[in-house]
């Protein structure tokens, strides 16, 4: 299989920003240099984090800044009038996001810069393709209408794409929204999925695929030294996968190198997802344990190991709150053991951060892709761990967030 190389963009003919930029709340930074975001963004992190490490704190940039992102979801929504219409007026369906601090006003969208390249013919196509299907937007408030939401993901490095079109409950002419979709977008995956409740995210609860297979694949190389580690990953339309794929590479190629450095018998991968970091490290340890609470991430990680020949990670589907309290009842973290948690926006669960105090694994490496969760629990963790790094990774060009490593070692 042959991968693509991440091509380096400095923004160099770019249009100054996107149309959509001040209305879109996606990038809050585009009008901003990058070299200067990245300054802004190091600045924020020693603001952060001054009281417990007073030293610069360095941000890897992304080797691509724009189209990084390899999945994106817009929404299908009902137009914003600034005049209220009468209420039995039915209002047009838009396809996009949301406007900037305005949840409730949908914004029509021509294209996005920071999303795969190619959303403009496939918005316009897919919009046509509502029209001339008479479908509406569906609407939370009445519950009427149809079209939920968007959902498009890239394989950076092999360019398999998967479009994945989220309803509600009923019936339509699935062919022609296949037809739409080939004729502007070279989509490998095309799959249809109904959600039910009430939530405006992209989900589903039911999936059916209508052209081609229920999976795309793409590949990690990690860099180690002159040395590339290619891993495949088969990606389902939920399964989560590092939004920027290039800037992954580097991200998982620092944990890597924290593993060589600290050379344990035993890995714990808690919130593991499919494996990433499990994979990206497995021939560096004798086993590594990889905790995940979603089934279907667990199964993917399981066909990824088998996929690229990786016999020493077990996966477990649980809760880490939970694994770990189970892990206390018996013997705690086995000697020479290492843990790596990359937890969700909101941060480690307040049972699992007390469980992982009590057990203190000699080496503790935290990912947060929420610096600001990572500083409140910094007091507890320090009442055990000494600070021995604190680096980033820009996964998020133009926007105000980024990827923090913070490494840890037991105090004696």
């Amino acid at each position: 299989m042959k991968f693509l190389e991440a091509d380096k963009q400095d923004g160099i003919g770019m249009p100054e920003h996107c149309p959509h930029f001040g209305d879109c709340g996606g990038c809050k930074m585009q009008e901003v240099p990058y070299a200067e975001q990245l300054s802004h963004k190091a600045a924020l992190l020693a603001a952060l984090f001054n009281a417990h490490w007073p030293h610069p704190i360095p941000v890897e940039p992304s080797p691509t800044i724009w189209h990084y992102r390899n999945k994106v979801d817009f929404s299908f929504g009902r137009k914003f009038y600034p005049e209220p219409p009468p209420k039995d007026f039915d209002r047009e369906s838009v396809l996009g996001f949301k406007t900037k601090n305005r949840w409730y006003r949908p914004l029509d969208v021509e294209e996005c810069r920071i999303a795969p390249e190619g959303m403009g013919p496939l918005l316009d196509g897919v919009r046509r393709w509502m029209l001339e299907q008479g479908l509406h937007a569906y609407d939370t408030r009445n519950k009427k209408g149809f079209l939920r939401a968007l959902l498009v993901r890239e394989a950076k490095r092999t360019s398999e794409r998967m479009v994945v079109l989220i309803t509600a409950d009923g019936d339509f002419d699935r062919s022609s929204f296949v037809e739409a979709v080939r004729a502007v977008y070279p989509a490998k995956s095309i799959q249809r999925g109904i959600f039910r409740g009430l939530a405006d995210v992209a989900t589903a609860e039911e999936v059916e695929v209508l052209y081609g297979p229920e999976t795309i694949e793409d590949c990690l190389c990690i860099r180690d030294g002159d040395a590339l580690r290619p891993i495949l990953f088969r990606i389902s339309p939920f399964s989560f996968f590092q939004t920027n794929t290039f800037g992954a590479e580097r991200l998982y190629a620092r944990i890597r190198q924290w593993v060589k450095d600290i050379n344990p018998d035993t890995l714990y991968d808690l919130y593991g997802g499919m494996g990433g970091i499990a994979f990206a490290c497995a021939d560096l340890v004798g086993h590594i344990v990889s905790v995940e609470s979603v089934a279907s991430a667990t199964q993917d990680g399981i066909y990824n190991a088998k996929r690229n020949g990786i016999e020493n990670v077990t996966f477990f589907t649980d809760t880490v709150e939970r694994y770990l309290k189970n892990l206390r009842e018996g013997d705690g973290f086995p000697p020479d053991s290492a843990v790596v948690i990359d937890p969700p926006r909101s941060g480690l669960h307040p049972k699992a951060l007390r469980h992982l105090m009590q057990y203190r694994p000699e080496n503790l490496l935290y990912i947060s892709c929420k610096p600001q969760v990572l500083a409140m629990e910094m007091p507890v963790l320090l009442e055990a761990y000494t600070l021995d790094d604190l680096r980033a990774v820009d996964l998020f060009p133009h926007t105000e967030h980024v990827e923090a490593l913070a490494a840890f070692t037991r105090k004696d």
